[in-house]
């Protein structure tokens, strides 16, 4: 068989899928070009309030005794400070998750709920990351490179990966029937 048909077979059988891939990369380029836009005007909102005071609660949830809050974006306890900066809020997972979910096959109610509840699950789990990365820079600082570069990344794009599965598999399709019974 010739190489052109087995491509013609191969597009043929994966259209949707094909479709999915190349909608889902369009709407997240695009989706990042409009964060790099207003992303100068949403730090203050995303970095300093949504995050890093967010984690200060916490740790002061889980740790009274460290007593920390936020000046300029840096959480502090004592003399110890730890600064999140921009890139630690979690967007880029966020981005992802929204950028699959509206290239899939599901309701336009479906999307926006599950980018939503999405959203928030991706936030709550970055929450958590800041708050192990405090305690890592603290209590093991030589643990925190790879913590922060590798796992945590990592885990953000997997919790977002994982949702998505998820909901996917529950609301795929328009009726919401994406896996059918053979």
């Amino acid at each position: 068989m010739e190489p052109k048909l087995y491509l013609k077979i191969f597009v043929k059988s994966n259209r949707k899928e094909i479709r999915f891939f190349l909608f889902f990369i369009l709407l997240f380029i695009s989706v990042q070009a409009i964060h790099y836009v207003v992303y100068p005007f949403t730090v203050p909102l995303f970095v300093h309030k949504l995050n890093a005071e967010a984690s200060s609660m916490i740790i002061n949830l889980i740790t009274p005794e460290e007593k920390s809050f936020v000046e300029n974006r840096t959480i502090q306890s004592g003399s110890f400070k730890v600064k999140v900066i921009g890139g630690c809020e979690g967007t880029e997972g966020m981005l992802l998750l929204v950028a699959a979910i509206w290239a899939f096959n599901m309701s336009i109610r479906k999307k926006i709920i599950g980018s939503l509840v999405g959203c928030f699950v991706v936030y709550l789990s970055n929450l958590v990351r800041i708050v192990v990365l405090f305690y890592c820079l603290k209590y093991k600082p030589d643990t925190f490179d790879v913590v922060h570069v590798y796992i945590g990344q990592i885990f953000i794009i997997f919790i977002a990966l994982l949702f998505f599965i998820v909901w996917a598999s529950k609301f795929g399709g328009i009726d919401g029937k994406f896996f059918k019974k053979v």
